[in-house]
């Protein structure tokens, strides 16, 4: 049967039509695409950046710091023991001296005088003594009589011994070694035994003065090792041990004193120098520590975050100890091995997923810690 064209065709409407249909098609078919391959919906929050360590045993130092003052080992001032006038010094002014070193020299001709006297009176008598001696030995000389010359000639010792004693007290020696301070008299002074001369401080090793809270009581025995720094000598340190504990606490202050003996060969350290103490009270080798900043605290008590295998944060409760520079240590509630989020800690909440920052150890550095 033959075909007769549409009479729109023949108006030229034909492309017109195809076009429509085409993107009708088109259409049609996004639809359908858009429907088959439509995104899933978000699964959850996006995973925290938080920074971690991870905890190994170290060791700890329970130590105690306090401030005390040093003193020389031991001080006098030094004193003639008879009357007389200076005639000679024999030192200059913060000299090392040793014990036995004449510091001063008093006038001395009246005791050289008796003492070359007393000597001669001796000799007189030993003479008259052996002369009876040998008298009484062939009976030319009674017992008594020789009796009564060795008497004699005793009590002629002891006036040579009196003497010799008068004229060593003319010469003022140091009573042990140590450094002189100012001279407090000069060549022609008078002086007697009240009469201060120069003052001697023995500073071979110093006294250490301080004092303890009750709460530092475990320090408080004898041989307990210290360390002190002062402040001519930063970042010096100098070893010392206690050696005197009072028995008891004062009564307004509730502390305890306590001495330590500081060596000083050297004679760097000076008496009346306050000194920084450090002292060690105990050692924990073992001991986990945490971020002061990882901790937290809620209405049941501190906790910290912890990592678990599968990434996620875990409430982990624990038990303080010793603060030691920015560090907590913690008795109880962790492991060694644990990873602990030292920073971002005010972003998580229990099962919070985490991106963890590059992973660092806590520091080795042996802590020591502040017991007071």
């Amino acid at each position: 049967m033959p075909r007769f064209p549409n009479p729109l065709q023949r108006l030229g409407f034909r492309p017109v039509f195809a076009a429509l249909g085409a993107a009708a098609a088109a259409l049609l078919a996004a639809a359908c695409g858009q429907g088959d391959a439509a995104p899933e919906p978000p699964s959850g929050p996006k995973p925290v950046t938080v920074e971690v360590v991870r905890l190994e045993p170290e060791l700890l130092r329970d130590q105690v710091s306090f401030v005390g003052q040093l003193d020389a080992a031991g001080t006098v001032m030094v004193r003639a023991e008879t009357e007389g006038m200076i005639e000679s010094v024999g030192f200059e002014e913060g000299q090392v001296v040793q014990k036995g070193d004449v510091l001063f020299t008093l006038k001395n001709d009246e005791q050289r005088a008796r003492l070359r006297l007393a000597q001669a009176q001796l000799a007189k008598v030993s003479a008259e003594y052996g002369r009876t001696r040998r008298l009484a030995a062939r009976n030319a000389a009674s017992a008594a009589a020789l009796e009564r010359q060795a008497a004699e000639r005793q009590i002629a010792q002891a006036a040579v011994d009196l003497a010799q004693v008068e004229l060593e007290q003319t010469f003022v020696r140091a009573p042990f070694s140590g450094y002189t301070g100012a001279r407090l008299v000069w060549i022609g002074d008078r002086v007697d035994e009240k009469r201060d001369l120069v003052r001697l401080d023995d500073i071979d090793r110093l006294i250490l003065f301080f004092s303890l809270p009750e709460q530092a009581l475990p320090l408080a025995r004898p041989g307990v090792p210290l360390r002190i720094s002062v402040a001519p000598y930063p970042g010096e340190h100098f070893p010392g041990t206690v050696f005197f504990v009072s028995p008891y606490l004062e009564n307004t202050t509730r502390r305890l004193s306590v001495k330590a003996w500081i060596p000083n060969s050297d004679h760097k350290l000076r008496p009346g120098l306050f000194a920084q103490v450090e002292a060690v009270i105990d050692e924990r080798p073992n001991s986990l520590l945490v971020p002061e900043a990882a901790v937290m605290y809620d209405s049941v008590g501190a906790f910290v975050w912890r990592i678990d295998d599968a990434g996620a944060a875990e409430r982990a409760a624990v038990s303080l100890g010793l603060h030691v520079k920015g560090r907590v240590e913690v008795v109880g509630g962790l492991s060694a091995g644990d990873r602990i989020v030292a920073a971002g800690t005010n972003k998580l909440s229990a099962g919070s997923k985490v991106r963890l920052a590059p992973e660092r150890t806590a520091e080795r550095t042996g802590a020591d810690g502040s017991g007071t």
